[in-house]
């Protein structure tokens, strides 16, 4: 028993007396703590600013209450967070709607509220909007939009009525969103579907980075542990050996992708002639090819990007310990974006999203994810990516030089300063 102690005694301390160990233990809660403030902090911003709306009502009598109960809506400096501009009916609703829609593209509208005749018929509310994810506008305006609908209802029915009937005047009036895009009819898509479908590819992307990146660290480690990174040197330049099992196992990624995108596509055929037997279309652009494209896109260029990086780590280190104190950094680079994801979804064309997004370490997932919910200028996927292949570039040029001197090394792991040094030649 005592010498069952002294080994559980000597593995604990062992490890609770690194610095590293302390590091990464206080790091992570504080650094999640912080994300989650900034985060916080970034929706306050944002919806501390006032947006416009313009109201299309085919009744002409919910105006007022509906623009009085979003003037409850205040930001930081005490103005209303909401201005409503009343759009009077100029031949039928649609017709309306359709030519404000520009106003909506060019900005000058947060978003149009159309109200049919028909007050008990939810399809008769709709709000067109160009991102459809800003949740909190869309519960400000559906709450005033209730609250405007149940005071006519109420107000028609004189109160004479029995409970049931109250029962349908007090119901909740549910909201249909539909993204409004440059060409083409607007798109009915709600919030759930804006977020999930985002965070779901969002989702395959960092899973995809972080499990490649680490396994080949792990090969790396594997080998130069086994003393066979000798070996395989004494026919090998390390560029050789490094460039390979990257692409190799890049190979392997790319594979699983192209499984996951014939997989999508399938079920894009499948829903799409489904639709046409329903006599409904809308599900054929439920899976974009568009979208496809630029995943292949940003996940080859993560791909790139993070396992030069895990390389490295794979190359300094003498064990897996070692290495799992020195990828917490990579790892963090990953998590950041997936945490940030709400904000990111509910503005996605933000001042702090657009900087994000262009951020080489950030901008596989970020301007992925931007793309997913409202197609940024092309100027700024085609920057993201130029940033990401300069980034590439030069990691590469130095992952390389870590490489050639810490695969043949063993003993006591370098100092961040020798591995910079290294990496600067």
């Amino acid at each position: 028993m005592h010498k069952l102690l002294m080994v559980i005694r000597r593995e604990y301390l062992e490890r609770v007396r690194k610095r590293s160990f302390w590091f990464g233990t206080l790091l992570l809660p504080l650094l999640m703590v912080g994300l989650v403030v900034v985060q916080l902090f970034l929706v306050d911003l944002e919806t501390g600013k006032q947006g416009k709306v313009a109201l299309v009502d085919a009744t002409g009598k919910l105006s007022a209450i509906f623009e009085s109960k979003l003037a409850e809506e205040k930001t930081k400096d005490g103005k209303p967070t909401f201005l409503v501009e009343v759009a009077p009916v100029a031949g039928s609703l649609e017709e309306t709607r359709r030519r404000l829609e520009p106003r909506v593209l060019s900005g000058e509208f947060l978003g149009i509220v159309t109200v049919g005749e028909n007050l008990d018929s939810d399809s008769n509310f709709r709000f067109y909007a160009r991102n459809v994810g800003n949740i909190t506008a869309q519960k400000a305006i559906q709450g005033a939009l209730k609250a405007a609908v149940v005071g006519l209802r109420l107000e028609k029915s004189h109160l004479n009525v029995g409970p049931e009937e109250l029962k349908k005047l007090l119901a909740p009036v549910e909201m249909e969103s539909f993204e409004v895009k440059a060409r083409g009819e607007a798109k009915k898509r709600g919030f759930d579907e804006a977020y999930f479908g985002t965070f779901a590819f969002v989702m395959v992307l960092y899973m995809s980075l972080l499990l490649y990146g680490v396994a080949v660290m792990r090969g790396i480690l594997e080998e130069k542990s086994n003393r066979i990174m000798e070996v395989l040197l004494g026919s090998l330049t390390p560029d050789q050996l490094m460039s390979g099992k990257i692409l190799g196992i890049g190979l392997v990624g790319l594979t699983q992708v192209a499984i996951y995108a014939a997989s999508a596509g399938l079920l894009r055929l499948y829903v799409g002639l489904a639709s046409l037997q329903a006599g409904w279309t809308g599900a054929l652009d439920a899976i974009s090819f568009t979208t496809m494209g630029y995943f292949f896109t940003f996940f080859l260029l993560g791909y790139f990007l993070y396992t030069s990086l895990f390389a490295a780590v794979g190359a300094v280190c003498n064990s897996e310990q070692e290495a799992q104190n020195l990828q917490t950094p990579l790892v963090m680079c990953l998590v950041i974006p997936m945490v940030m994801t709400f904000f990111f979804v509910a503005h996605p064309d933000s001042p702090y999203a657009v900087v994000a997004s262009l951020i080489p370490l950030f901008a596989p997932m970020l301007m992925f994810m931007r793309i997913m919910v409202l197609t940024p200028p092309f100027w700024q996927i085609a920057l993201s990516i130029l940033l990401l292949f300069l980034t590439i570039y030069f990691f590469f040029r130095g992952v390389g030089r870590i490489f050639r001197i810490g695969v043949l090394m063993y003993g006591k792991r370098p100092t961040v300063p020798e591995i910079l040094k290294w990496a600067r030649g």
